[in-house]
């Protein structure tokens, strides 16, 4: 409680200082201020006012937040190629599960288009809508931000001597996951690259690969402590085997948790709109890298007026996801003459990781998630078994899904509608008995009002969940947020 009170003191001085930084500093800086409640049927938050939000809010039913952003940027030496950005976003929830935390704080130096970021800070993806979709298969706004250390590309960049055709777009990070983990103190590795084909033609072609993983920590159960150290870092990010004090089935095979994503598809820019379509595939072990499992997929298609348009609907997502297949029905990694694959892995498709599990690790139990909520996909749902009894952190990751997600303006009014049904099929290791079934809406608004002759937007919330796997709930916010 006494850290609850301190976190509120903190966001009140900071909001009455807001006023004197911006007369110092205005051009650079700007400020929020939001006040929230969220009101639910069921002791359940319902799925489209928890998820995707950076994990700012607790999947347990009726809650209070308030929040306090500030975020500036600065040209140094007067040049607009060298600017440094910097900001923090406060949280404070109190009650049984509250919390006082920063979900973003971070500090970003940009040198002609070369990024270095450090701390907490909303990692974007540069394919998916994620106002409107469900989230990438690899890192979506479920979670609250991994704090981390990334160095990259800020924006699509062209490769010499193309004249645009080819532009890329890359980065790299070293990270900690924290919170309550089967294994403690986890550390955390992305590297994502994308190239663009087309340059001024309206149609461009995409491809890339996204690469993660966890590797070392703390207290594993059966392990203990995991190999750590700068060897065991680049074995991690090449995915190869680790050494003699790892694990033996990582000393063969892959030194930590790697999983990963392939993404296709196109942009294409016209005069009144842009559109994207994306595919993107899962990758679990090194066969994924071949497209063993084409069946598995997130594929999107997502539409964006130009503000030119006038017109109230500014943007639309239809999204389908597959997950099912998983390298097929689960078999031994035994030849037919009785061979263990570990024993001549130079017979086998693939000797140790044949079947996947997504999101899920022998060793790293906890999976691909964080504080309780997955990092990716927000339909992959964690699981809530203790964690000395835990087997699978992810307990649903077989799952057929429809979604819609549409933007519209209603007078002053910004309006978000989403509506997601999916078929959700357990684990390939725990299936559920009958395929739970569940269809989540949600509707997001923000209107401008006048209070007290200050810009205030009014925030609200409506949402409906009915089905097996999240539970039935209805459940809406009302909030206000000062911006400066």
């Amino acid at each position: 409680m006494k850290k609850l009170i301190a976190g509120l003191l903190f966001s009140i001085l900071l909001v009455c200082l807001s006023g004197f930084l911006l007369k110092t500093i205005a051009q650079t800086l700007t400020t929020s201020f939001d006040v929230a409640g969220v009101v639910s049927s069921s002791d359940t938050t319902p799925f489209w006012i928890q998820s995707n939000r950076h994990g700012i809010y607790h999947r347990s039913g009726d809650q209070l937040l308030t929040r306090l952003q500030l975020h500036a940027r600065s040209d140094l030496f007067d040049n607009p190629q060298i600017s440094t950005q910097y900001g923090a976003d406060l949280i404070a929830r109190p009650g049984s599960d509250g919390t006082l935390s920063f979900n973003q704080a971070y500090l970003r130096v940009n040198v002609y288009g070369v990024e270095l970021t450090g701390g907490r800070f909303h990692n974007s993806s540069p394919i998916h809508d994620e106002k409107l979709g469900m989230g990438s298969l690899g890192v979506s706004t479920n979670s609250a931000p991994v704090p981390q250390v990334r160095i990259g590309l800020a924006d699509w960049t062209s490769l010499p001597f193309t004249n645009d055709f080819i532009q890329i777009r890359a980065h790299a990070a070293h990270g900690w996951l924290r919170g309550e983990r089967y294994t403690d103190n986890v550390l955390y590795h992305e590297k994502v690259g994308h190239a663009r084909f087309g340059g001024d033609f309206p149609l461009n072609l995409y491809g890339g690969i996204a690469h993660y993983a966890k590797w070392g920590g703390k207290n594993n159960p059966q392990f203990g402590d995991l190999p750590s150290g700068f060897v065991d870092f680049w074995r991690v990010f090449f995915a190869r085997g680790g050494g003699d004090d790892a694990p033996a089935v990582e000393a063969d095979y892959m030194l930590g948790d790697h999983l990963g994503a392939w993404d296709f598809g196109f942009f294409l820019e016209m005069d009144l709109f842009s559109a994207t379509f994306y595919r993107q595939h899962p990758l679990e072990t090194k066969d994924n890298l071949k497209l063993k499992s084409m069946q598995d997929a997130l594929n999107g298609f997502s539409v964006r007026l130009h503000e030119s348009i006038n017109f109230p609907v500014r943007g639309f997502v239809y999204e389908f996801m597959y997950t099912k297949w998983q390298d097929g029905p689960r078999v031994e990694n035994i030849l037919d003459d009785g061979t263990r694959c570990s024993e001549e892995p130079e017979r086998c498709r693939d000797p140790f990781q044949g079947n996947e599990n997504y999101y899920n690790h022998h060793i790293y139990r906890t999976g691909w998630a964080t504080h309780g909520r997955t990092i990716g996909n927000a339909l992959f749902r964690t699981s809530q078994t203790p964690l000395d009894q835990l087997v699978d952190g992810i307990d649903n990751n077989r799952i057929i899904a429809h979604h819609i997600g549409v933007d519209t303006r209603l007078g002053n009014s910004a309006v978000i509608g989403k509506a997601t049904f999916s078929r959700n099929f357990g684990t390939r290791d725990d299936p559920f008995e009958d395929p739970a079934n569940q269809i989540s809406l949600g509707l997001q608004s923000q209107t401008p009002i006048s209070l007290f002759e200050q810009p205030v937007f009014l925030l609200t919330d409506v949402a409906w969940d009915r089905g097996d796997l999240f539970g039935n709930q209805f459940g809406f916010t009302f909030g206000l947020r000062w911006v400066r």
